[in-house]
């Protein structure tokens, strides 16, 4: 895709449900009550650029053929309206939710996931990529120094080795914003420093120094097999695998982290 093309994004999980379809594909004026004018919708406002569904995997089962059928047959028809219309869009989505196991529940459509799921890139979790943060720190730092008018000029390196340091438990870059965010606030220097950090990021790092080598060996342990757990959606067979251990193994490391963890 070029830079200068038309780029619109729309998280599906922030709309109701009864407006998801007006949202997409559009609506006619008296299409419903309320409409009293033409909506575009974003395939159509799209068009010759890139429309990304963000949290595909909140959009409503009876949308998803209507959603299918667009991809297909570049083709939409707006509520209201008995003629369809090409449209000529690319489209990427996103998702935090596992779509392999919506599809054997009966949540998502297989057909539409396979049409999806045509190229997949995977976004590893912030925890895995901690090289990123450095980088990551900064640009979130310029954002959010200039949503409040505060000038700071970078982050002090002390700092900056809590965050890098830090478990991230979310894994994503959002838990990041917030903190920064957080501590541009209470900053009151040229640079953010470790008491501008939250608590928990300052308290867990520091209590990780001071740990036993029994037990910092367990949180490692525990940390790492969570880490792989998530790089497979929750498998434990393929958890199993990848650690080169039994899966009677992996449950009994998970019983021993969290009783209640190694339930079926």
């Amino acid at each position: 895709a070029c830079s200068d093309e038309l780029f619109i994004p729309l998280n599906i999980a922030a709309i109701p449900d009864t407006l998801v379809e007006s949202h997409l594909f559009g609506h006619r004026r008296g299409a419903f009550t309320g409409a009293d004018k033409e909506r575009e919708g974003a395939f159509r406002a799209a068009t010759g650029g890139t429309l990304l569904l963000d949290e595909i995997g909140e959009l409503p089962l009876h949308i998803q053929p209507k959603l299918l059928r667009a991809l297909e047959n570049r083709e939409i028809t707006p509520l209201g309206s008995d003629l369809p219309e090409h449209v000529n869009t690319r489209v990427l989505a996103a998702t935090h939710r596992d779509l392999e196991t919506m599809v054997r529940d009966g949540s998502f459509r297989q057909d539409l996931y396979m049409r999806l799921n045509m190229f997949t890139v995977r976004v590893p979790t912030l925890r895995e990529r901690k090289d990123d943060i450095p980088l990551l720190a900064e640009h979130l730092l310029h954002r959010h120094c200039k949503a409040v008018g505060k000038l700071i000029n970078g982050i002090d390196n002390k700092a900056m080795s809590y965050l890098t340091g830090y478990g991230w438990t979310r894994g994503n870059v959002r838990e990041l914003s917030n903190a920064i965010e957080r501590a541009v606030i209470l900053c009151d220097g040229e640079q953010l420093q470790v008491d501008d950090l939250p608590y928990d990021i300052v308290d867990v790092e520091r209590s990780q120094h001071s740990l036993d080598l029994r037990t910092a060996i367990k949180k490692f342990e525990y940390g790492h097999i969570n880490a792989v757990l998530e790089s497979v959606n929750g498998n434990r067979e393929m958890a199993a695998d990848v650690l080169g251990i039994s899966v009677a193994t992996l449950y009994r490391h998970l019983s021993r982290f969290e009783p209640n963890h190694a339930s079926v």
